[in-house]
């Protein structure tokens, strides 16, 4: 048996996840983070000249519940689709701030942690009278935007999951 050589290993793990974005609009800036459903990364959709958050997933139910909840809350999805490699995507706003967890510690005030608060719970009210469920809410997937908007970030959503509304078809 031969063996690799770490560079070499480190390489083949970076291509084997990275998304082919080959024949999309979308160009490969960076990684933002990777969760239970799948990585997002920081693209430029190339057509619109604009960063984007494009999150690469098995499962297409996500992007399909998340596209159907207008909400100041939910950030919204601007296109979905099938990569060449055969992975889903869907492209949604890029929000820039923080997470709820390290927004919180720069925020003294009770009543200003409240309203927060307060914000976090309208969004989930909001999608709970649309049939969805947050199966993954906790203060590292709320996001605190540039603006002082307070979004929802990661929904934990799959078909299958208690609460998931599958979406109508016409």
């Amino acid at each position: 048996m031969t063996w690799l050589p770490d560079d070499v290993v480190r390489h083949l793990r970076e291509v084997c996840t990275e998304p082919d974005l080959t024949g999309t609009r979308y160009r490969l800036i960076s990684e933002l983070g990777r969760g239970g459903m799948g990585i997002v990364y920081l693209c430029e959709d190339t057509v619109l000249g604009r960063e984007v958050a494009l999150k690469v997933l098995d499962d297409p139910a996500e992007a399909l519940t998340l596209a159907r909840l207008e909400h100041p809350g939910v950030i919204p999805v601007h296109d979905a689709g099938v990569l060449p490699d055969g992975r889903r995507f869907y492209a949604m706003k890029r929000v820039a701030g923080e997470r709820l967890d390290r927004h919180l510690e720069g925020v003294p005030s009770l009543a200003a942690r409240m309203r927060i608060f307060l914000q976090v719970c309208e969004t989930v009210a909001f999608a709970h009278s649309r049939g969805v469920r947050n199966t993954d809410l906790k203060p590292a997937n709320v996001m605190v935007g540039e603006f002082g908007e307070v979004l929802l970030i990661d929904w934990g959503v799959r078909a299958g999951t208690p609460g998931f509304a599958a979406p109508e078809r016409e």
